[in-house]
């Protein structure tokens, strides 16, 4: 293989040693089952206007990351028009910066279209790569725009190696991993996943789980998983902690090394509602650190918290240290030392990005002024030449050397700086204007190939394949949070029942008889936990569980391994029949469609699968890596040894208008935010839809009066939500 090198890289993750060989531009060859990216990661930047943009490529980033004025979760960012996304994306080409367009909302099908004729836009302009949260929109955009690079964003919720399997299957190239992962998970991913690896290490966190927050919609009516987020997890709540929902800011900056060293193939700082002289300052510092191979002392911690912060940074996950210590706020003193530190830097100017160029030049008597400048781009070398007229041979005074080559060198606001400037003359004497115009064609023309040539891709004729598949479907199906809910009626009455996993493996024997009750899988497991969770469901199927709801793409996928019949959770984020197309090649047996999808819209979803919404239970808002039972109710402050939610199942989260939030446990030690009131839509018409119920913290007795409210459509007898 040409320009294949003998270099070895070998890193120990999880006490397996394996090998990494690299050609000269550090790109990688695989061995065995291990797939790693770059030995030096991409440092990606937020760029959420035109001027932090600027910033980005001033400070040095090797990618960028933004969004235009629709399809993507930061809609409140200045975003580009038309004519800042064709310039944008030919500066970043110009320097060898990769750009990734941001299309990270969920989307309802007449938003297909259009979607797909922004991608071809901005593929026409040259952009590089698409950061996709729908995954109808990412097959659309396979089918149609062979070849294009597709990055799978946070709010998929890929969350381990089976996530990125399920991911690559569909056509993704990247996975943006959780922000919660530690250490450890994130070296078991870089080292197991098919695709790449890109993880977060600077800026906000939010307190739910990519993917699986409905607060803001369900509360306000803002959906964050449309971009219009209200983040009532800043607000204050009833608890021991005002702020219990509010995370200090990411930082990751001490541990380059070993993140570095992991495999990972793109940091990743968040900042697209953040100012340019935020992004300059956080994106220099973190160029440094990764060209110098070595984390943040404390003085650089301290300029990145003066820079932004919530009372500091945390770096709780990767150190699976989940703690109070996370929480953490806007302070008016947090507030005042960033706005001095912004204002002072705004009188800054941002160290322009600029390349070597090398001139070569001749003028000799008799032949056409001659000018070749060579330009080096990281590891790339590019070329340009210019010929001017002839040069005649000077009568009088014959222009020198050294002038000729101090006009070369101006190269004044070009993208180019002077490097090893050379002339060869005769006695000529060559108009200095003459020098000027041609360095100037020189320099245009070296600028074109810099930018290059941008690939084509077939043309996107507006329309899309007619969705086909329709099954009408009036069975019923329910999710209970607790065995002991579980009536003799409910059992006679839902065709299909799902408990947790844990839930179901406590009460596995009563449960043998009962063949329409089944599993449902945890909403989040990192790769330490696989194993332990696929032992879990082998158990649960032995003893008769043969059905499974299912939230997310690797818990399809280890469904599969095992033989359970999936159903798609309402967490599936189903909007479009794109998506639900997707789900039918996976053989999922019905689907829950998102509840932020009206019903009559819902109706006409074309499917593969009997589609299902909910018609009464309370919403899963949150789901949390930190334990909010223990920070907030318990008093406790240890993970390991708290065991209060094992006699507090249930508990209320208070907010300031009264209204009261149900948290519960999630496996392991996880917890779920559900809404304050449930659903009801007992009395509406469900046309051709299944129906399902969430029964969390409702008795017996609860249950089987609810029951006979849908059964008869009687209307809701307490405080209710409408979807």
């Amino acid at each position: 293989m040409e320009s294949l090198i003998s270099l070895y890289a070998f890193f120990r993750i999880n006490s397996i040693l394996y090998a990494k060989i690299f050609d000269e531009k550090g790109r990688i060859f695989p061995i065995g089952d291990s797939v790693v990216t770059n030995m030096k990661p991409e440092l990606l930047a937020p760029a959420g206007s035109p001027a932090s943009l600027e910033a980005a490529l001033c400070a040095g980033a090797d990618a960028v990351y933004f969004g235009a004025h629709s399809f993507n979760a930061r809609k409140n960012a200045n975003n580009f028009t038309e004519e800042e996304l064709k310039n944008a994306v030919r500066d970043c080409r110009l320097y060898g910066v990769k750009t990734n367009i941001v299309l990270n909302t969920q989307l309802y099908g007449n938003e297909l279209v259009p979607a797909i004729a922004l991608t071809e836009q901005l593929l026409s302009f040259g952009a590089d790569a698409f950061i996709v949260a729908d995954i109808g929109l990412a097959k659309e955009l396979i089918r149609i725009f062979p070849g294009i690079a597709l990055h799978a964003s946070t709010q998929c919720t890929g969350q381990n190696a089976l996530s990125a399997k399920a991911l690559a299957g569909i056509g993704f190239e990247r996975m943006v991993a959780p922000r919660e992962l530690p250490l450890r998970d994130i070296e078991t991913l870089c080292k197991q996943s098919p695709i790449e690896t890109e993880i977060f290490v600077h800026g906000a966190l939010c307190v739910s789980h990519s993917g699986q927050c409905l607060m803001s919609s369900v509360i306000g009516g803002r959906s964050g998983n449309r971009g219009e987020c209200a983040q009532p997890c800043r607000l204050p709540y009833k608890t021991k902690n005002p702020y219990a929902l509010s995370l200090k800011d990411l930082c990751l900056a001490e541990y380059m090394p070993k993140l570095i060293d992991a495999g990972v193939a793109s940091f990743k700082i968040e900042g697209r509602m953040k100012a340019p002289e935020y992004v300059y300052g956080v994106i220099s510092t973190y160029r440094k650190l990764i060209d110098e191979h070595r984390g943040a002392t404390p003085d650089e911690v301290r300029r990145l918290a003066e820079l932004f912060s919530r009372s500091g940074f945390t770096d709780g996950y990767y150190h699976e240290r989940i703690s109070r210590d996370m929480l953490g706020i806007r302070t008016d003193s947090d507030k005042q030392t960033t706005a001095t530190i912004l204002d002072a830097k705004k009188t800054e100017k941002f160290q322009t990005r600029r390349m070597p160029m090398s001139v070569s030049a001749e003028f000799s008597v008799g032949k056409p002024a001659h000018i070749i400048g060579t330009v080096t781009r990281g590891e790339e070398t590019f070329s340009a030449e210019v010929f001017g007229d002839l040069c005649a041979k000077a009568e009088k005074t014959p222009t020198t050397k050294e002038r000729l080559a101090e006009n070369l060198s101006k190269l004044g606001s070009t993208p180019f700086y002077p490097e090893n400037i050379t002339v060869e003359t005769d006695e000529v004497n060559i108009p200095i204007s003459a020098v000027n115009a041609l360095r100037r064609i020189l320099c245009e023309n070296l600028t074109e190939k810099l930018i290059g040539d941008v690939k084509q891709y077939p043309k996107f004729d507006g329309k899309l394949p007619r969705a086909s598949g329709f099954i009408p479907s009036d069975e019923k199906s329910a999710y209970f949070s607790y065995f002991k809910s579980i009536t003799p009626k409910a059992i006679l009455y839902f065709d299909r029942i799902f408990l947790p996993l844990p839930e179901y493996l406590s009460h596995a024997e009563k449960l043998k008889k009962h063949s329409n009750i089944g599993i449902t899988f945890p909403p989040v497991a990192f790769d330490h936990e696989l194993e332990t969770v696929r032992e879990m469901a082998k158990k649960a199927y032995e003893n008769g569980a043969k059905i499974a709801l299912i939230p997310g793409f690797w818990q399809g996928e280890m469904a599969d391994e095992i033989g359970f019949e999936k159903h798609g959770d309402l967490r599936l984020n189903l909007y479009n029949s794109s998506s639900a197309a997707i789900y039918g090649k996976k053989d999922f047996s019905s689907v829950i469609v998102s509840p932020e999808v009206g019903v009559s819209v819902t109706a006409g979803l074309a499917t593969p699968m009997p589609k299902g919404y909910i018609i009464y239970g309370r919403l899963p808002l949150m789901t949390m890596e930190k334990c909010m039972i223990r920070d907030s109710f318990s008093g406790k402050d240890d993970r390991e040894s708290c065991r209060y939610c094992d006699t507090h199942p249930v508990n209320k989260l208070t907010d300031r208008t009264g209204a009261e939030f149900i948290v519960m446990r999630e496996y392991p030690h996880r917890n779920v935010i559900f809404n304050s009131v449930p659903t009801y839509m007992a009395d509406k018409p469900l046309p051709n839809l299944f129906s399902h119920a969430i029964f969390t913290d409702e008795t017996p007795e609860k249950v089987d009066t609810i029951i006979t409210q849908i059964e008869k459509k009687l209307p809701a007898k307490t405080k209710f939500k409408r979807l």
